[in-house]
C-alpha cells in the first residue's frame, strides 16, 4: 500500500466534531462526538503523569541535597569554577 493512499484514507476518514452541528434535516441535529471526551481525558491524564514525573523528580533532587547537608559534608551541591573566579 503506497503512502499517498494511506495518507488519503487517514484524512478522508471520519471526522470528530466537538459541538454539534445543524443537519438538512430539520429537528435532528448532529450530536457530539464521544471520541472527544476521551481524547480530551487521555490528554488530561497524560499531563497529569508527565507532570507528577516533574515534581518527582525535582523534590527527589532536593531530599538528596538536604540529607547531604544533613549529615554535615560539605561538597553537596557542584560547584561553577567560573562563578568562584569572579568570571
Amino acid at each position: 500500500m503506497s503512502s499517498l493512499r494511506i495518507l488519503t484514507g487517514f484524512f478522508s476518514g471520519p471526522r470528530l466534531y466537538l459541538m454539534p452541528h445543524r443537519t438538512d434535516e430539520e429537528g435532528n441535529p448532529r450530536s457530539p462526538d464521544p471520541r472527544w471526551l476521551a481524547l480530551t481525558g487521555l490528554l488530561i491524564a497524560l499531563l497529569l503523569v508527565l507532570g507528577g514525573m516533574f515534581l518527582i523528580r525535582k523534590l527527589g533532587r532536593a531530599a538528596r541535597l538536604q540529607d547531604c547537608v544533613m549529615s554535615g559534608r560539605t561538597d553537596c551541591a557542584p560547584i561553577d569554577p567560573a562563578s568562584v573566579r569572579g568570571q
